[in-house]
């Protein structure tokens, strides 16, 4: 019987004392487990798989992404049944049932730093494994170059760090994953923008109120250039202007997609109350 699969969601955390050197199993006790079970999926999948280096798969981002997990429940027999001589049984079979993290996916908020160059490369994941920015927030503010889907000023949300182990492949958990973050996206648009109470304009590079950034539905991945037709089954387009740069010896491209939002007064309010929720509880663990 095939396991059944189900999903966790995981908001900005408190990341601090993460170590980047270190397996996820090594961690300290605050690391929350559901991050703990997706950096597990993702150490199996880039790292023993594709060859990244362990201390570049945990980047400045992860803290303030949100994150989504899916566990299969899986009954494993501890203690096989037994018979005697003459087939009655004198020991029933033993087993537990244990939930297994086997793919995970993340969403990383608005700003970002500048796309990558086309023919450039990169030890890691382009631009993110900033080390002096771990402990700094996200990057500035900035206006970037202009692409296909881009203008360069536009706020856009970036999906990464899709993985499934390889015995669950092909059974659908991509797509859970990959409908799960959009479908988040979409009933939370508000969420990421930013508050000039609390950031103030300069930071965010405005003169007024009117100028502050919203997202409006844009998304963006680097993809691994062998698995673009896999992301544009999910509606993204290749950004050919983004061109194409190397991260671990990989080639990446970039693609957007842009869904359908639909806000409201009441549901601005409503996220933004999620909002403080997230922010208290990645302060106070």
């Amino acid at each position: 019987m095939a396991p059944t699969p189900f999903i966790t969601f995981l908001g900005p955390s408190n990341l601090i004392g993460y170590d980047r050197q270190r397996k996820p199993s090594e961690q300290p006790p605050h690391i929350p487990k559901t991050f703990l079970d997706a950096m597990e999926v993702r150490e199996e999948v880039f790292v023993k798989e594709q060859g990244v280096a362990l201390q570049n798969e945990f980047d400045a981002d992860d803290a303030r992404a949100c994150h989504w997990v899916v566990y299969a429940s899986i009954n494993t027999t501890t203690e096989p049944e037994k018979r005697d001589d003459k087939g009655n049984i004198t020991q029933n079979k033993q087993s537990v049932t244990k939930s297994q993290p086997i793919g995970t996916i993340r969403l990383v908020p608005f700003p970002h730093p500048s796309h990558p160059m086309p023919g450039s490369s990169y030890a890691a994941d382009a631009l993110e494994t900033d080390s002096e920015r771990e402990s700094s927030g996200p990057p500035p503010y900035i206006i970037d170059r202009a692409t296909t889907y881009h203008d360069g000023k536009e706020p856009y949300i970036k999906l990464g760090r899709l993985a499934v182990l390889k015995e669950f492949r092909g059974l659908g958990i991509s797509k859970l994953l990959g409908s799960s973050a959009m479908n988040w996206a979409q009933e939370n648009p508000t969420l990421f923008n930013p508050s000039i109470t609390s950031m103030g304009m300069e930071k965010m590079g405005i003169s007024s109120a009117d100028e502050v950034p919203k997202w409006n539905g844009l998304i963006c991945v680097h993809a691994q250039e062998q698995v673009t037709k896999f992301w544009q089954k999910w509606g993204f387009k290749l950004d050919d202007e983004m061109g194409t740069w190397i991260e671990e010896g990989i080639n990446h491209v970039g693609m957007f997609q842009k869904l359908d939002v639909k806000m409201d007064f009441g549901m601005e309010l409503a996220s933004n109350a999620n909002w403080q929720v997230m922010k208290r509880e990645e302060a106070h663990p």
